[in-house]
């Protein structure tokens, strides 16, 4: 027998977290209370004292609601009442608490919280609570003893699913959105109603007040909504099939929610009902990675020979660390600040690194600028021995301790977040203290997490950071940049400097000009040109330079359709002798080696090379990401299939539904995940999509006009990769065979963010469609390429002739960097 004694929407106020607006005020609550017991002796005798008196528990309640209890979160006010109604007396066994927050969110009807807990859960043993009476035999406690463990073992199978998870509700959020099938559907935004259940694995009880106002992201409402109401209100799906199963998705996946229930209702949907709808349960299982990817089952890949491993879990705790530096050799403090995070911390290993940020100084403004990174870093280290190993990194770096707080630094480390913890101490505050309040921080923070939970503020890195971002006077002080030149452990004369970009198409004006240098005899556009001759190559070079050229490129080796392999040490014959003649007639110009492999590219850079360019993206050469790592240049990843003798005959992209983005978007993200795991620092790499490589005529421009799909966080679908029917469909429900819902992607790392260089000079497409059979004649071709590339939002340019692209590109930039 499970019985229950009720007391439902028991009005109370209180301080319960921010409301609404952000204010930390007092607030109504709604709570229910069932309470499992037996009232068949009462129900017999009559007697209140029999049963469960609702009046104390709902008392308790009120009482406990009103008081100082300091409580930030449901969940943690869901436990003590809980607590509450159970020591109304020993005959409440358990009870199913339901509370509602009305107006918790400013687009929903309420969040609650749903949660069961039984005596034992809360107390301990019923050995430990029913004390044997003076009065009593042996025999009649254990029968006692023995009813009520029968009792408690009835009310425990009465609660269901909720005897083993708990339950965070957010009703009836109002989005809008494109929605439907029809033509005036997919005009005119309208309104979904979307219900959200998290369940999530009870908390362990009895737990500590402070412990349990520490909401983890997957159970924190606000941090799952962010998240669907930005991707419901950006989302054009046709069905609710699909908008239901994105959300599950992005709960699951984003917010690491480990199961969640999800309801979407359209009102409008037909004339004579009150709405439509769809609902749907998911896991983590439900979207889990086949590790057998596309690109890899389609069988179309040399083998990448990676001995990298996903970082292993193996220490205990994470902490989020900021580095800052405005002395000196910026860059090279950077750099050498990561080697010592790599190698120096003990019991720790670096996990993730942000985008670099130049940003100008707070609070003591006299002073240079600032470059800003942060670093994840796992570890076993304390709270208190993690400062304090860092603090001694810090001194052997060269910090002088002495100069005014906030001054100039040779580099400065901050501990942002440790796991979950929360620490007021005098020598370290966690969450940092003044966190809130910096972009130079809570930006590059966010490139890694945006999802971590402030729990003395209540909010996420990414609320914090929007915060600060979204006003209309936002100053302009925090601005990425991307490394061209500059490696502190091999330039032995620190005051060359380094050169650092904005190649962020937010902050960009200028695009940046890569100059084409081959050394090569067999090259499609100009093999021969500049390789019988050293003289020629550094003529050709300097010419480069002198027409506008940021970078030059210098290869050795052919790349182009069915070119085949010289070797390392013919490449290196031809490309070092170059790179060592344009340094020593002081040109200071990044020099970037386009090799795929590893020796070749050593070789390059002890030369005087700065940056790496690899057409395989670190495949083809499994000691190229290491290489990088361990001389921290600048990468361009470039996206490929096969190798020049193969690569034409792998352009077949039906496994991705024949959508070339989709396929380039998945396979490079491979790539960079592959780096980043390799240790190479996320503001080092630079991505291409590989205009020409495994890609035929009409690809090359379905990339170049998607372009910004390659970066975006989600891209749509096409129904043209749908089928060959898609244009009858289309016509037959009245829309534009374009016009698709979000793909679904899992894409290895978020790719937003990062820079990208096209590279479309003279190639083959080019003259297919402008009848120049001579690659030299497609100098005007390669400019609409150009201007494309820009208008897409490419950083980086890579062209042969610079000075007809020069002016191409600025006016462009004048029409489309603003």
């Amino acid at each position: 027998m499970s019985d229950k004694i009720i007391f439902q929407d028991l009005e109370v106020t209180t301080v319960l977290g921010n409301d609404v607006w952000e204010r930390n005020k007092k607030m109504p609550l709604r709570v229910t209370c069932e309470i499992r017991t037996s009232i068949s002796t009462a129900g017999k005798t009559d007697k209140i004292n029999e049963s469960v008196n609702y009046s104390q528990a709902s008392k308790r309640v009120q009482a406990f609601a009103e008081s100082n209890h300091k409580l930030q979160s449901l969940e943690a006010f869901s436990e003590k009442v809980a607590t509450e109604c159970l020591s109304v007396t020993p005959r409440a066994l358990a009870v199913r608490v339901f509370i509602r927050k009305p107006r918790a969110l400013l687009h929903a009807q309420y969040v609650a919280i749903e949660i069961f807990r039984t005596r034992d859960e809360v107390f301990g043993s019923l050995e430990t609570e029913l004390v044997q009476a003076a009065s009593e035999s042996d025999e009649e406690y254990a029968q006692r003893l023995d009813f009520a463990e029968k009792e408690m073992a009835v009310a425990k199978s009465s609660a269901g699913i909720l005897a083993i998870e708990d339950h965070i509700i957010v009703k009836r959020l109002s989005l809008n959105t494109i929605i439907g099938i029809n033509r005036w559907e997919r005009h005119y935004k309208q309104v979904v109603n979307i219900d959200l259940t998290l369940c999530c694995e009870k908390l362990p009880v009895p737990m500590d007040s402070s412990k349990l106002n520490k909401v983890p992201r997957y159970r924190n409402y606000r941090t799952v909504v962010d998240s669907v109401s930005e991707l419901v209100e950006q989302s054009s799906y046709r069905t609710v099939e699909a908008l239901v199963t994105s959300i599950a998705r992005a709960a699951v996946k984003t917010c690491k929610v480990p199961k969640i229930t999800v309801r979407v209702e359209k009102p409008s949907a037909i004339t004579f009902a009150a709405c439509t709808g769809a609902e749907i349960t998911r896991t983590a299982d439900d979207f889990a990675v086949s590790d057998m990817s596309p690109r890899a089952s389609a069988g179309q890949l040399a083998s990448t020979g990676d001995s990298y491993s996903t970082v292993s879990d193996s220490a205990r705790h994470s902490a989020y660390i900021s580095l800052g530096t405005n002395v000196g050799d910026r860059l090279g403090n950077l750099h050498k600040a990561v080697f010592n995070l790599r190698k120096n911390l003990p019991k720790s290993r670096l996990v993730e690194t942000s985008f670099l940020y130049e940003t100008l100084p707070m609070y003591v403004t006299d002073q240079a600028p600032f470059l800003n990174a942060a670093c994840l870093v796992k570890t076993d280290l304390e709270p208190l021995e993690l400062l304090d190993e860092l603090k001694r990194l810090e001194y052997e770096m060269g910090r002088d301790f002495t100069v005014v707080r906030n001054g100039p630094r040779v580099i400065d480390f901050d501990i942002l977040f440790y796991d979950e913890v929360v620490i007021e101490s005098d020598v370290l505050t966690i969450p940092h203290a003044l966190l809130h309040e910096r972009r130079f921080q809570l930006g590059p923070l966010c490139d890694i997490d945006r999802d971590l939970m402030h729990h003395r503020l209540g909010k996420t890195s990414g609320t914090l950071f929007r915060h600060l971002t979204t006003h209309n006077e936002v100053p302009e002080d925090t601005v990425q940049v991307t490394p061209l030149k500059g490696r502190w452990h091999t330039r032995p004369n620190p005051h060359e400097g380094c050169i650092l970009k904005p190649l962020n198409p937010k902050t960009q004006t200028e695009t940046v000009f890569m100059g084409i240098l081959n050394c090569t005899p067999d090259s499609f556009s100009d093999g021969g040109d500049y390789y019988a001759s050293l003289d020629a190559a550094v003529e050709q070079a300097t010419k480069l330079f002198n027409d506008g050229a940021d970078i030059i490129d210098i290869g050795g080796q052919s790349t182009r359709p069915g070119a085949d392999p010289v070797g390392i040490e013919e490449e290196i014959r031809r490309i070092v002798p170059v790179i060592k003649r344009i340094r020593e007639a002081g040109m200071e110009i990044p020099i970037s080696v386009d090799t795929f492999y590893a020796d070749v590219a050593a070789a390059a850079l002890d030369a005087g090379a700065d940056i790496v360019n690899d057409v395989t993206g670190g495949y083809s050469d499994p000691k190229m990401l290491p290489l990088v790592a361990e001389r921290q240049c600048p990468y361009i990843l470039m996206h490929m299939r096969g190798d020049p003798l193969t690569m034409t005959s792998l352009n077949d992209y039906s496994e991705f539904d024949g959508d070339v983005i989709r396929a380039v978007r998945f396979e490079i993200a491979q790539r960079v995940r592959a780096a980043l795991d390799h240790g190479i620092p996320r503001w080092n790499i630079i991505i291409d999509p590989g205009i020409g490589f495994a890609k035929e005529g009409g690809q090359n421009f379905e990339i170049l006009r998607r372009l910004p799909a390659l970066t975006a966080k989600n891209i749509y679908a096409s129904a043209k990769s749908k089928g060959s029917n898609a244009e009858e469909i289309a016509e037959d429900i009245g829309t534009d065979v374009d016009d698709q819902g979000f793909v679904d992607e899992n894409l290895a790392v978020r790719l937003t963010d990062y820079p990208v260089l096209v590279g479309c000079s003279r190639k083959r497409f080019i003259g297919n469609v402008t009848g120049k059979p001579n690659a030299k004649d497609r100098v005007w071709g390669t400019a609409a390429t150009v201007t494309s590339a820009i208008q897409g939002g490419a950083s980086i340019v890579r062209v042969h002739d610079v000075a007809e692209m020069y002016d191409v590109a600025r006016v462009s930039d004048s029409i489309y960097r603003v």
